[in-house]
């Protein structure tokens, strides 16, 4: 039975990811952002911890996870530094930032969700924005193709991602599964795309590209399924969770046409 599903696990998170990644080629440029920021590999594991275990453990997973999407902002901030130097370099230096701010996390894990937003998240996120923001920017993020190839790569990394989740849920528990829910799987292939197509110049605009409104949508979900899950459910709560993050990035939007 866990064997069939961790490999459902993958299955299914690869199949949403490519389909993710192929409607937002498709729609208006308008809604681009809107269906490439909705959560996939973190609501796919809150989905696969839910119904692998019980909604019993999702406060725990939830409450850790403003920690656990710190981390990747991490990742973010010391990709976009590196960059100048080198791909290699920058994944490499990423990807030991992002370790290294989970250790912190696992060690010291937040008690609460607020005090995981507060400690954890919003210092990561304030400070990596500024100073990404303040890096050379190009005038206008050139989009990239997504051919078979890249979406299906995509869909590799974030099945494998889910699968993980799965896997440590089960071994070394839901904070494990939590802190792999965020792994900026869909991220570095992302930088890694972008940087092979345009060259390192792009990179900060990447960067800055990923916080607004994906730090939003990400926290909005999470703090839904917290409040949802235990009472309505698994598949009910995650048709809340989306619906609150679909209203919340309509509102942005309208804001940000009236400015």
């Amino acid at each position: 039975m866990f064997i069939l599903q961790v490999i459902s696990s993958f299955v299914v998170g690869g199949l949403f990811i490519s389909l993710q990644t192929l409607v937002g080629e498709r729609v208006p440029i308008r809604w681009r952002g809107a269906v490439l920021s909705l959560p996939s590999t973190m609501a796919l594991s809150f989905l696969f911890i839910g119904l692998t275990k019980t909604t019993a453990v999702m406060p725990e997973v939830v409450q850790f996870f403003p920690a656990a999407l710190a981390a990747d902002y991490m990742f973010v901030l010391v990709f976009v530094l590196l960059s100048r130097h080198s791909l290699p370099i920058s994944l490499i230096g990423g990807l030991v930032g992002w370790a290294m701010y989970a250790a912190i996390a696992l060690r010291y894990p937040p008690t609460s969700f607020a005090l995981g937003t507060l400690v954890y998240f919003l210092p990561v996120v304030i400070v990596s924005y500024w100073w990404i923001k303040h890096l050379p920017q190009v005038a206008q993020l050139m989009p990239v193709v997504m051919t078979w190839q890249r979406i299906a790569i995509r869909a590799l990394l974030g099945g494998s991602v889910l699968a993980t989740v799965v896997i440590l849920t089960h071994t070394l528990g839901n904070i494990w599964g939590s802190l792999f829910s965020a792994f900026p799987a869909a991220w570095s292939s992302t930088f890694v795309i972008y940087y092979l197509v345009h060259g390192k110049t792009i990179i900060p605009a990447v960067g800055k590209s990923l916080f607004l409104p994906g730090a939003f949508t990400f926290m909005i979900y999470a703090y839904v399924a917290l409040l949802t899950f235990p009472t309505l459910g698994i598949w009910l709560g995650t048709a809340v969770c989306y619906l609150a993050v679909m209203i919340v990035y309509s509102i942005m939007h309208l804001y940000h046409l009236k400015r």
